[in-house]
C-alpha cells in the first residue's frame, strides 16, 4: 500500500499531532511505502534538509512562505509534491488549515480512486474565550469545513468523546476509533540517578509536567498551589518541561514573586532521554490544560509509573479513572490542591502507580498501527 501523510509539523519538532503521524508511518514504513509532507520550520527552526528519508518514511518538506497563528500557512510546494504522486491513501493530521483543504480537495479531483482519511486531533480553535473577530474567523471557517469534509472517506477520533462534534460541527462521516500511544522502548530502564545527580533532586519529592509553555496549559495553577503545599512537603519541587510558546517569562515572573525558586525546575527543550529520566525520577504527573485532545504525554508518566492528575477535558476523562489519578475542572485552584495532597499519600498513590504501567503497555504505537491499516483495509 502506498500511504501520503499530511502534518503541519514533523519530526523533529514535537507535540501530540506530530508524534501520531511519525509514530503510525514508521510502523506502517516498515511494510509499506510512506510518505509525509509537510512544512519546513517552526518558529524560527528550519530544516534545510527538505527531502530525507528517516526510518524508512520519505520525507518532504515544503519552504513556508507564510504563516500566522497555528492554523494559516502557506506553502505552495505541498501542492507540486503531493501531485508528483499517486497514493492509495492520503492521512491529513489537520483540521481547519485551508491551504490543506485547498491542496486535498485538488488532489481528489485529480485522482478520485484515492481514499482520504482525517485525524482532527482536536476541534478549530478548541478553547472557549476569543475577541470577537476571532470568533467570527471561527464561525466561518467552520461553515468552510463542514462543505470541504465531504471528501474524507474516513475520521478518526482519538477518544471516544469526540463523535458528536465531529459529526455535529464539522460533518464528519465514517467514524472510528483510534487512540493516540506511545513507543514500546519507553518501558525500559533510562538511569533517573544520573537526571537527579545533574539537577541535585536527591531526597526531593518530585511532580512534574511536559507541554508547551502556553497559558491555555494551565501551569501557572500548579504553581499557584505550591505555597501552602511546601508548607507540609518541604522537599517538593515541581519540575515543568517543554518548549516556551511565549509564556515562559511569566511563569518565571510569577515563580520568583512568591518565592518559589527553590522549588520549581523549569527545563526548556528536554533530550528525550532526559524527559523520560525526569518521568522516572517522578511520582505525581499534572497535565493542568484548558484543552486536550488525548494526552500523549499523560501516557509516557503512566509508564513510568507515576499517578496522574489532569483537568477534565476529552483526553483527561478518557485516560484518567479512578485507578489511574485524580480529575479537576481547569482553574480550580482548591481541587488541584488537594488533589497533589491525596497523592502525596503513600499507599494510594502507590497503587495508582502499579495500575498506570499496566494501562500503558495497552497503548502502544505498533498495536495502534494494526489497527489503523486494518481501517484502511476496509475502504
Amino acid at each position: 500500500m502506498k500511504i501520503a501523510f499530511i502534518s503541519t509539523y514533523f519530526y523533529p519538532f514535537t507535540g501530540g499531532a506530530e508524534a501520531n503521524c511519525f509514530y503510525l508511518a514508521k510502523e506502517l514504513a516498515k511494510k509499506h511505502e510512506v510518505h509525509v509532507f509537510t512544512s519546513d520550520r517552526k518558529d524560527n527552526n528550519i530544516i534545510n534538509k527538505k527531502e530525507e528519508i528517516i526510518d524508512n518514511i520519505k520525507i518532504h518538506r515544503c519552504k513556508t512562505l507564510f504563516r500566522y497563528k497555528y492554523y494559516f500557512a502557506f506553502y505552495p510546494l505541498l501542492l507540486t509534491k503531493i501531485f508528483k504522486e499517486n497514493f492509495d491513501i492520503i492521512h491529513t493530521h489537520s483540521l481547519g488549515f485551508i491551504w490543506h483543504d485547498i491542496v486535498l480537495l485538488l488532489k481528489k479531483l485529480k485522482n478520485p480512486k484515492t481514499k482520504f482519511v482525517i485525524t482532527p486531533h482536536g476541534p478549530f480553535m478548541a478553547l472557549k474565550d476569543y475577541p470577537l473577530w476571532q470568533k467570527i474567523l471561527k464561525f466561518k471557517v467552520k461553515l468552510f469545513e463542514k462543505l470541504i469534509n465531504n471528501i474524507y472517506n474516513l475520521t478518526i477520533q482519538v477518544n471516544p468523546y469526540q463523535v458528536e462534534w465531529l459529526k455535529k460541527d464539522y460533518n464528519l462521516k465514517n467514524i472510528v476509533y483510534v487512540p493516540n500511544g506511545i513507543d514500546k522502548s519507553i518501558f525500559k530502564n533510562y538511569n533517573k540517578e544520573e537526571f537527579i545527580k545533574k539537577y541535585n533532586l536527591k531526597n526531593k519529592f518530585i511532580i512534574s509536567y511536559i507541554g508547551r509553555f502556553h497559558k491555555y496549559k494551565g501551569i501557572q495553577d500548579v504553581i499557584k498551589v505550591l505555597p501552602e503545599l511546601i508548607k507540609k512537603k518541604p522537599n517538593l519541587i515541581f519540575i515543568a518541561m517543554g518548549s516556551d510558546a511565549g509564556y515562559l517569562q511569566e511563569l518565571k515572573d510569577l515563580t520568583k514573586k512568591l518565592k518559589l525558586e527553590n522549588n520549581i525546575l523549569f527545563i526548556e527543550n528536554i533530550s528525550e532521554k532526559e524527559k523520560l529520566q525526569a518521568l522516572e525520577s517522578s511520582e505525581i504527573f499534572i497535565l493542568p490544560s484548558e484543552w486536550e485532545a488525548f494526552g500523549i504525554t499523560v501516557l509516557e508518566a503512566m509508564a513510568k509509573e507515576n499517578a496522574i492528575i489532569s483537568t477534565k477535558t476529552e483526553g483527561g476523562k478518557f485516560l484518567v479513572s479512578k485507578e489511574n489519578g485524580l480529575l479537576y475542572d481547569f482553574g480550580n485552584l482548591k481541587k488541584l490542591e488537594t488533589s497533589i495532597e491525596k497523592l502525596i499519600n503513600e499507599k494510594l498513590r502507590e497503587n495508582i502507580q502499579k495500575d498506570n504501567l499496566k494501562k500503558a503497555k495497552e497503548f502502544t504505537w505498533n498495536k495502534i498501527a494494526k489497527n489503523l491499516y486494518k481501517e484502511y483495509n476496509k475502504l
